[in-house]
């Protein structure tokens, strides 16, 4: 009976992937930068007014990205 590999180890399993990841670069950056706002004196009464725009264009990007992609067909 062959072991099953550990779900680290299937993290990392698959195809060998190229390039740099810059999606996780991105999110890496925007949580520093999100952080070192709030050390900034009135930074944090700033977000309670801006994060539900953020938020709202986030939620419509999501909407549109679905719905491109429901109607863009299948490269095979």
């Amino acid at each position: 009976m062959k072991k099953r590999p550990g779900p680290l180890w299937l993290l990392f399993y698959g195809r060998q992937r190229r390039g740099v990841p810059w999606l996780l670069i991105a999110v890496i950056v925007s949580v520093v930068l999100l952080a070192l706002t709030f050390a900034v004196p009135g930074a944090a009464d700033m977000w309670r007014s801006v994060a539900p725009v953020i938020l709202g264009v986030l939620l419509l990007v999501a909407i549109v990205a679905a719905i491109a992609a429901i109607l863009r067909p299948r490269r095979r």
